[in-house]
């Protein structure tokens, strides 16, 4: 996976908000050769002055939504996780996230305002979301300590371009229009920097999560054989191997909500949220699939469990009741097992460049 360039897309965007900004003040409040400002839109009453202008300031704000929502469906968001940074997952366990939404109630709160645990499933939110990757972008925006910094020096620049342009007198509907369309994603930036900074901030990696890679590059020399370090986090693997439409195109959610009378509420009652959370398993769990063997250990000693069990169920008087009592925790460790490789993420132990 590729990170796309960031530079070269803030210089763009900055220069088209300067050329927006100068073809405002242009066409919008150009003096005439008497020195008076020449308005595109004709003398109207204060009233009907306000309404255009409420008017421009909704268009724009509803054009940049539009533009936003225009641009997450054009392509596929390509991100990989932050080298040296938490992930998500660690994330929510070092700021009890998933406990607090536990306390709140708000998963039971949720299903009693109708919503079911396949909803997403029947509204594709799951293959919506893994298509265009926004999992593993959500995680790296969340988890990069430099974004709301970022995020608050783009809302301040935003919130001055639309602040000179509604400032222009004898403004007119485009004026408004710009103003609108620069301040809404001003407002919006400057929310949720300050959301990632008290939510998410002071975060550390506690769990290794780097993977070893090989790369074989040919040039003017031949082959030169080099390895490196990438980090690559459980959400990252799960949209790499498809998991979420997996699940979806099998309606797995529908069929545990056909066996399970409200599960969400259930699983908020038997804290299972802050249970995962306080042992850390989550983590682990993403620990351990990044090792090149992590899940063997479980599997290999499930599969002994299992055989100890079948020769106990065989050998020994009554050994049925001790052979079930060893098959419980066997069957258990092999699951687990399973389960770490399924989402063991996918390197190339070789991968071919040409330089």
């Amino acid at each position: 996976m590729t990170r796309r360039p960031v530079l070269p897309a803030c210089l763009a965007i900055a220069a088209g908000l300067a050329c927006i900004n100068g073809l405002c003040q242009a066409f919008v409040a150009t003096p005439g050769p008497s020195g008076a400002a020449m308005s595109v839109r004709p003398a109207s009453s204060s009233k009907s002055t306000k309404q255009s202008d409420f008017a421009g300031i909704t268009c724009g704000m509803a054009t940049s939504v539009a533009v936003a929502a225009i641009a997450s469906r054009a392509s596929r968001v390509m991100v990989r996780a932050n080298q040296g940074s938490p992930s998500l997952i660690q994330v929510l366990e070092q700021k009890k996230l998933l406990s607090t939404l536990e306390n709140l109630r708000l998963l039971s709160a949720a299903e009693n305002a109708g919503v079911k645990v396949d909803t997403v499933e029947e509204l594709g939110l799951l293959t919506f979301a893994e298509r265009l990757g926004l999992l593993s972008l959500a995680e790296n925006v969340l988890t990069n300590g430099t974004t709301p910094f970022l995020m608050l020096a783009g809302s301040g620049v935003l919130g001055l371009l639309s602040l000179t342009a509604a400032s222009l007198s004898e403004g007119s509907f485009l004026q408004y229009f710009i103003a609108g369309a620069l301040g809404a994603p001003a407002l919006v930036l400057a929310v949720a920097a300050l959301v990632i900074l008290v939510v998410f901030g002071g975060a550390r990696r506690t769990r290794n999560i780097d993977v070893d890679e090989k790369v074989v590059e040919y040039g003017p020399k031949g082959f030169n054989y080099s390895s490196g370090t990438r980090s690559r986090s459980l959400l990252e693997t799960v949209e790499q191997k498809r998991l979420l439409s997996f699940l979806e195109e099998n309606r797995l959610l529908s069929l545990a909500g056909s066996l399970v009378n409200r599960p969400l509420t259930l699983t908020e009652n038997l804290r299972v949220l802050s249970t995962l959370e306080k042992a850390g398993i989550l983590s682990q769990v993403e620990s351990l699939a990044a090792q090149r063997y992590g899940g063997v250990p479980f599997g290999l000693g499930g599969f002994a469990i299992l055989a100890a069990a079948v020769f106990a169920a065989f050998t020994l008087p009554n050994g049925l009741v001790p052979a079930l009592l060893l098959a419980l925790p066997g069957l258990v460790l092999v699951i687990i097992g399973v389960a770490i490789g399924l989402v063991k993420p996918p390197v190339k132990s070789e991968s071919f460049s040409n330089a």
